[in-house]
């Protein structure tokens, strides 16, 4: 990442909370994982209902986004 757009970030959620966003999320879903898990949960399935015929390529979407994310946290 470069500087400025780091500089940025940095002022950004300085501002906010103190830290950056995903350290406060991360602090919320420990306290309360059934709430988040029944937020994607419900994603999940609209998705699904939206994606109708299709809902392969969701899943397959999702498991790229879980793959990603874990190597990034």
């Amino acid at each position: 990442m470069s500087d400025w757009l780091k500089k940025i970030y940095e002022k950004l959620w300085s501002r906010v909370g103190g830290r950056p966003w995903t350290e406060i999320i991360r602090d919320e879903q420990k306290k309360t994982p059934l709430v988040f898990l029944v937020i994607f949960l419900g994603l999940g399935i609209m998705a699904g209902k939206l994606a109708g015929k299709y809902w392969w390529q969701i899943l397959i979407g999702f498991f790229l986004g879980i793959l990603c994310g874990h190597f990034w946290w």
